[in-house]
């Protein structure tokens, strides 16, 4: 990204308020989280838990060992408008249209972003009205959460499917936020200002490129939000503005807070009716301890193409393998 460095608090635009208030650490994460799994494993459906725990792999001759001060937590930004029908089984949740993987480590007290395309084709499971497990098919990341109650069980789904696709990462941690939050977020820290990186007049008239503006909550909601399904990799430029606001906000965010740090409690009243989490507020508020760097956020690489009816995305795995051993592992000497 091309990105002027800055403490960077993540969610994904949709990730905006997400980010800036989730606050975790390893130590306080990982207690209590093995119980809560099965609970949410007996609401979600009737499959195998996660055994995302990858401590050590081998590629290509060398190997590897899983940084163990990192973690990892999935963050989703949901457009509940959208529905989908995979195998005549429809799913109603809404869709996950932004998806990151946000990395903590202890060590460091920095952070990494892993953004992973809505439209990435990979095995997606669907489950009946009761919760039950039905069958896998392939089909878009995104509609991986309409199967669910839109709740911590569509989570849970997302957390399983989201490690899968990354090789068993680890994910230590969920937070999901409904798309109608920025508005009313953003407006609660009088507006968010950026410059406008290209001319996105066809989102908005005053998104004249290289203007500097001070965005309402409807212009930011739009800002993050559009996509012109008829542009090829459309997505590709959304999740960028996605970044470009998320780090605006967070700054916001740290001026209306100033030193006092307790963003959980000065903004959750515009987030609790939009927002499913496993982390409580301070953890939350703790995340504002971890510095981002925008332009190190990187993307799962991989192709877009025309599908049937909607644009896919095929994941690079190989490329993808690099960026997780470069990201989460350690080389063994």
């Amino acid at each position: 990204m091309k990105s002027k460095k800055a403490i960077f608090s993540m969610v994904l635009a949709l990730a905006a308020a997400a980010i800036l208030i989730l606050g975790v650490t390893a130590g306080r994460l990982l207690a209590g989280r093995n119980q809560e799994l099965l609970e949410i494993q007996k609401e979600a459906a009737e499959v195998p838990a996660q055994t995302n725990t990858r401590d050590e792999v081998t590629y290509e001759g060398q190997t590897y060992v899983y940084n163990d001060k990192l973690t990892n937590i999935l963050f989703l930004g949901i457009d509940k408008e959208q529905e989908v029908t995979l195998q005549e089984t429809p799913g109603t949740a809404g869709q996950a249209d932004c998806i990151m993987l946000l990395s903590l480590d202890e060590e460091t007290q920095t952070g990494k972003v892993l953004q992973i395309s809505r439209d990435s084709m990979t095995d997606v499971d669907i489950y009946d009205a009761s919760g039950n497990y039905y069958t896998t098919v392939t089909a878009q990341l995104a509609a991986q959460y309409a199967y669910g109650n839109g709740e911590k069980s569509s989570c849970w789904a997302m957390e399983k499917t989201v490690g899968e696709l990354l090789h068993d990462i680890p994910i230590d941690a969920y937070l999901s936020l409904n798309i109608s939050a920025i508005s009313s977020l953003n407006d609660a820290v009088g507006g968010v200002k950026i410059t406008i990186p290209q001319d996105y007049t066809e989102i908005d008239p005053a998104f004249v490129q290289g203007s500097e503006i001070t965005l309402t909550g409807e212009q930011a909601e739009r800002y993050v939000r559009y996509r012109d399904t008829n542009q090829m990799g459309s997505n590709n430029e959304r999740m960028e503005r996605q970044v470009q606001y998320i780090t605006a906000l967070f700054s916001a965010l740290k001026n209306a807070v100033n030193s006092e740090g307790n963003y959980y409690e000065r903004f959750s009243s515009y987030l609790k009716p939009y927002m499913v989490t496993d982390m409580d507020g301070r953890q939350l508020d703790s995340f504002a301890n971890y510095q981002f760097m925008p332009e190190e956020t990187v993307y799962v690489p991989g192709e877009t193409r025309a599908g049937a009816k909607n644009e896919e995305f095929y994941v690079d795995d190989q490329k993808l393998m690099q960026i997780l051993l470069k990201m989460f592992y350690k080389q063994e000497n």
